[in-house]
């Protein structure tokens, strides 16, 4: 899986590099599996030094065979806008497997779409 992170008006530091690839890459990487899978991260901080609740996630999964997901979570912290959108891009890539699966077991019988591999 490829994955490229971004800072928009913002540096992202060691510290932060880590925490995506710890709590957001780490999650989604039983979804996203595949060598051709691709994940472009994108962390924004819109007002600048304004403040205000700015700090924005976009997070953006290609995975070949499904249509892209993307994914975008505003807060007060990069911290709890990582997360947040973690949880909404993994119920996100959760439903579209499902929805694979079910297309390709439809009509099939129960023990045998048991054993139908997720792609």
């Amino acid at each position: 899986m490829k994955v490229l992170m971004r800072g928009v008006h913002l540096t992202l530091t060691g510290p932060l590099r880590e925490y995506l690839q710890e709590h957001l890459v780490r999650h989604i990487e039983r979804y996203a599996d595949d060598e051709a899978a691709e994940v472009d991260i994108a962390l924004v901080d819109i007002n600048g030094p304004k403040g205000g609740v700015d700090k924005e996630c976009r997070v953006t999964v290609r995975m070949p065979n499904f249509a892209p997901v993307h994914v975008t979570e505003t807060a007060e912290t990069l911290f709890h806008a990582i997360d947040a959108a973690r949880d909404r891009l993994e119920r996100s890539l959760k439903r579209a497997v499902d929805r694979r699966r079910d297309v390709h077991t439809a009509g099939l019988p129960d023990d045998v779409a048991a054993n139908v591999p997720n792609y």
